[in-house]
């Protein structure tokens, strides 16, 4: 999963390095990433440089085993128009594999960045802070700070026997395979929108749940938390069709094909763990 990253060490902690040559100068517009078109890589703070950027615009995000990461909140046309735009999803495949959790990091922080430009007390320009990973009220008579925010929501595994419960998004374009998903809301313990997401979505009631695992996925700004549960009554579903396009039940031999050899999000990963069997209860096959 993305958060697997071996003896690396990822740490949002504030500061304010000095940037070398090899820390990254990681450039984002809304969902998508600037690439150096030469060789599609994150640009380098010496690419940086050599693109005519300036220190004055460096904001400190995160640092990886002192590699440290840097972003622009305004990004000028002169340097934007050297660079090769594409969607963030190409951040699951760079490498080295600790290079992509630092990256959508980096995206997750930068989008906090972008949408906190604003006051939202009084309505008056932000900008980071000086002494934290935070964003500071300019007016003198307010200086509301606001930190970084991070969105938990559930994945959940719902077995029935040696059947599981699999769903694709009637929301996205070409969706694949996937667990019941959803954020939780306000006054809800985890428990909860398990429960609830599974019978909106679906019709169905659940028991058993146990908690799994969790990641941060900064693709979206959440942290997942996945559980397994057990089927409880009925196993007929009812789709939530403004969310679901379909849903239905499979054995791990019927379960489609992967759609990554190493699956980067939760999601995923726990289905890869149902199809091979290696879940307490499950028949070898």
């Amino acid at each position: 999963m993305i958060q697997e990253i071996g003896q690396h060490m990822l740490s949002t902690e504030f500061a304010k390095p000095k940037p070398k040559a090899t820390d990254f100068v990681l450039l984002f517009e809304r969902t998508d990433v600037f690439l150096l078109p030469e060789t599609g890589t994150l640009p380098t703070y010496r690419d940086w440089c050599a693109l005519g950027g300036s220190d004055d615009l460096l904001v400190h995000m995160l640092e990886v085993d002192g590699i440290q990461f840097f972003t622009v909140l305004d990004l000028p046309e002169t340097i934007r128009s050297q660079l090769k735009k594409d969607i963030s999803r190409c951040l699951r495949a760079v490498e080295p594999r600790w290079l992509r959790l630092a990256a959508v990091t980096g995206l997750h922080l930068y989008q906090w960045f972008q949408t906190h430009r604003f006051c939202g007390v009084c309505g008056a320009p932000m900008r980071p802070d000086g002494k934290e990973l935070a964003m500071r009220c300019t007016n003198e008579d307010c200086h509301s700070v606001t930190y970084p925010t991070v969105c938990p929501a559930v994945i959940v595994g719902v077995r029935n026997g040696d059947r599981l419960l699999l769903t694709r998004s009637s929301v996205y374009k070409n969706p694949v395979y996937a667990l019941v998903s959803g954020y939780m809301s306000v006054g809800e313990t985890m428990e909860e929108t398990v429960h609830r997401e599974v019978l909106e979505e679906t019709g169905l009631k659940i028991k058993n749940l146990q908690y799994y695992g969790n990641q941060p996925w900064g693709f979206s700004g959440a942290q997942m938390i996945g559980y397994w549960a057990e089927l409880d009554g009925s196993d007929k579903i009812t789709l939530q069709e403004d969310e679901l396009k379909e849903a239905g039940w499979f054995t791990p031999d019927e379960i489609p094909p992967a759609y990554e050899e190493d699956p980067l999000d939760l999601t995923h990963y726990m289905i890869e763990q149902f199809r091979a069997r290696r879940l307490p209860g499950q028949l070898q096959a």
